[in-house]
């Protein structure tokens, strides 16, 4: 039979059980705030049964149960939904700074207000029409050569802000490959801490959920593929290529490219296979988009000041003789370094305007000039410079928009996923206070029962065989 002293171990278990539920509450509640968090759930199981000696058991009535134990503490996560989130977090990454870098290159093209570089192309042609009507006036010669210093310096506006841009991206490539590096540094150590506590057969659930708060951060910069270990470590790969692997952080750095600009690479020199997220995003919208722009840029400069350059050379000037060229630029930064002939500059009798020597008055150059407001030298023959310029705005305006709409529905995707996992994961104070009144009843119950065996006991010891006397 039984000992009088069995009722109170299984209490006992009861009061411990209750204690360590109250306690994971406790510790829910706490971090009901803390992000990332995810809630833990104590899992409960009864102890195993005690067996009643005997030389024959046939008669027994069976095993007699020794309460509960506390067989694990987990936390509750849904991998699969991890693994969607953080899919969408990469795509969101992508279109966000996609739409941020585009809504920096719209602020530079401000169409069509009247210091945009539309409009002064326009003044640029007006003013040649001017001086076509009158060769002979000062006035009309002086205007047009404030007008191409007006649109030569708007030229090269636009050409450095792209530049400045540019410039921009290049920074953040540096910071992100710093912070892709910082993460995999942090990531590392936490695997090893995590495989150090598997191997007591725990559950380090806080440690974690502090790795998946860092994945989460790392999936936003750069796609990423996860490798789940047996003890308990992830591998992380980009591209194929292991980040992580256990305790091991493999660094990231940035090389020039043919360009000039800074591109991830690892430290053996191999490329960084990028995919959609903001690393890579951003050197799309650098090497495709913004070269793009300025490559158009360059072509509306550098066809512009070609064809008045052969233009006006065929002239004649005010002190008859031939003309030069009216621009210069260097060939593949048209946009950047297009300027006014100096000796043009410092004297606007330099203009070639007749169409012969010897004629004042004559002003068929200027007229041909203007008229190259309606010459197609653009697209192979099939726009003017006005549609080639409408033309770029308009791939810059429809890149920027569908930037804004992805980012905008993208961010919707995303916050549904984490609204998920959040209820899923996140700690519920109103749950959590049903369950700590729970708590606190079962521990008083244990602890009645342990006061009921207690007056047995007390029975046992201190009155048994007191009958009588």
């Amino acid at each position: 039979m039984s000992s009088a002293w069995f009722g109170l171990n299984t209490a006992l278990r009861g009061l411990v059980a209750s204690q360590v539920m109250m306690d994971i509450a406790a510790h829910n509640t706490a971090n009901a705030n803390t992000a990332g968090y995810s809630r833990q759930r104590v899992g409960l199981v009864a102890s195993a049964p005690f067996s009643y000696p005997a030389f024959n058991r046939s008669g027994t009535p069976g095993q007699v149960g020794t309460g509960v134990s506390v067989a694990t503490i987990t936390r509750v996560r849904d991998a699969f939904l991890d693994l969607q989130l953080r899919g969408q977090i990469q795509l969101e990454g992508a279109w966000t700074s996609r739409r941020d870098e585009l809504a920096k290159v719209e602020t530079i093209f401000p169409e069509p207000d009247a210091s945009g570089l539309g409009s002064t192309m326009g003044r640029f042609w007006d003013v040649w029409q001017d001086l076509a009507v009158d060769p002979s006036s000062s006035a009309a010669r002086a205007g047009v050569l404030e007008a191409a210093a007006t649109l030569v310096s708007r030229f090269n506006r636009d050409a450095v802000q792209l530049n400045t841009i540019a410039d921009g991206i290049d920074y953040q490539v540096g910071q992100d490959v710093a912070s892709i590096n910082d993460l995999a540094k942090r990531i590392a150590v936490l695997n090893a801490q995590i495989q150090r506590v598997r191997v007591t057969g725990d559950h380090p659930n806080d440690l974690e959920d502090q790795r998946d708060a860092l994945l989460d951060e790392l999936a936003a910069i750069v796609p990423v593929t996860l490798q789940p270990e047996s003890d308990g470590t992830v591998t992380v790969l980009i591209g194929g290529t292991d980040l992580v692997t256990r305790a091991v952080a493999r660094p990231m750095t940035t090389v020039l490219d043919t360009s000039g600009h800074p591109a991830p690479s690892w430290t053996d020199g191999s490329a960084v296979t990028l995919g959609e997220a903001r690393l890579g995003s951003l050197l799309s919208v650098r090497d495709v988009q913004l070269a793009g722009y300025r490559a158009d840029l360059d072509t509306l400069a550098s066809t512009i000041a070609d064809a008045v350059n052969a233009l006006h050379a065929t002239g004649f000037d005010a002190y008859g003789a031939a003309g030069g060229a009216f621009f210069t630029y260097t060939a593949g930064d048209a946009a950047g370094t297009l300027a006014v002939a100096g000796t043009l500059a410092a004297d606007p009798r330099l203009l070639a305007a007749a169409g012969a020597t010897g004629q004042p008055g004559n002003g068929a150059i200027s007229g041909a000039i203007a008229d190259l407001r309606s010459a197609r030298l653009f697209a192979g023959g099939t726009q003017t410079a006005a549609d080639a310029y409408a033309g770029l705005i308009g791939q810059i305006g429809s890149d920027a928009r569908q930037a804004i709409e992805m980012a905008r529905n993208q961010a919707l995707v995303t916050d549904h996923l984490r609204q998920r996992r959040e209820s899923t994961s996140g700690v519920s104070l109103d749950e959590e206070a049903a369950d700590m009144i729970r708590f606190q009843h079962s521990y008083q119950a244990a602890a009645r029962v342990i006061s009921a065996v207690d007056e047995m006991l007390d029975t046992l010891i201190n009155r048994t065989g007191m009958v009588g006397r």
